[in-house]
């Protein structure tokens, strides 16, 4: 099988997610993104083995779109950062569909929140589209962390997204062959919930359509923001044209 490569350095590339990675790439969201992420720390995803489970349903489905990325290190092979993308129909609640079924309030949280910021810009409306592609889950490992590997992964995402607005078929599924083409994005969004994450937003053009500050924010009597202490102070919804 023939898979492109986008070289991040020498070191580093990024491909494609493919069945030969899902199971490593599932497992790093589990032991790096969950526990460090802004938000799924203060939610304590990964101390919940119900919401971890959960959301492995979600990262698999996202996955079958096949427009999701990883970058890997080519001297261990080892998958040191992850895009994972979805796209999303207008009228049809992905997340909320997946969350009516879960028992964790972790991970129940974490899609209500997502469900409450895209309520504060409904990009759908605003952007006079019925398709966007969403920037789901967007991390790297913490030793592999400002080497540009986030921006890449979004850039590749973007490239992705503008080949489908163009109607050419850029979707692949896990083993590799080509998915039918389906609803054409006219957008990329994206949630983006750290500094880091929102500098490549500044980076890549993406414009901010709405924000909610974490001092605003609580969960079960905590706020977010006397957990949160690395400096970020909000989240914020960003889009940009494909």
């Amino acid at each position: 099988m023939d898979i492109q490569k986008w070289w991040v350095n020498d070191d580093i590339y990024c491909q494609r997610l493919t069945a030969d990675y899902l199971e490593e790439v599932t497992k790093m969201l589990e032991t790096s993104f969950y526990p460090q992420e802004n938000v799924c720390m203060v939610l304590g995803i990964s101390e919940d083995p119900e919401a971890v489970r959960e959301l492995r349903d979600l990262t698999n489905a996202a996955a079958k779109d096949g427009i999701s990325v990883i970058a890997i290190d080519k001297k261990t092979n080892k998958v040191v950062g992850t895009a994972f993308n979805k796209i999303q129909v207008k009228n049809d609640p992905v997340f909320e569909n997946f969350a009516k079924s879960w028992k964790s309030p972790r991970s129940k949280a974490l899609v209500e929140l997502m469900s409450e910021i895209d309520s504060l810009c409904n990009l759908f409306d605003y952007c006079q589209t019925d398709c966007l592609l969403e920037l789901m889950f967007l991390g790297t490992t913490t030793e592999y962390r400002g080497k540009g590997i986030a921006k890449k992964l979004s850039e590749i995402t973007f490239e992705i997204g503008t080949n489908l607005a163009k109607g050419v078929n850029a979707r692949k599924s896990l083993d590799g062959t080509e998915l039918p083409l389906g609803p054409r994005p006219k957008i990329i969004s994206a949630i983006f919930a750290t500094i880091a994450t929102q500098k490549i937003g500044r980076r890549l053009g993406f414009e901010v359509v709405a924000e909610k500050f974490y001092n605003e924010m609580d969960f079960q009597g905590t706020k977010f923001s006397d957990v949160i202490t690395n400096g970020s102070t909000k989240l914020t919804l960003e889009y940009k044209k494909l």
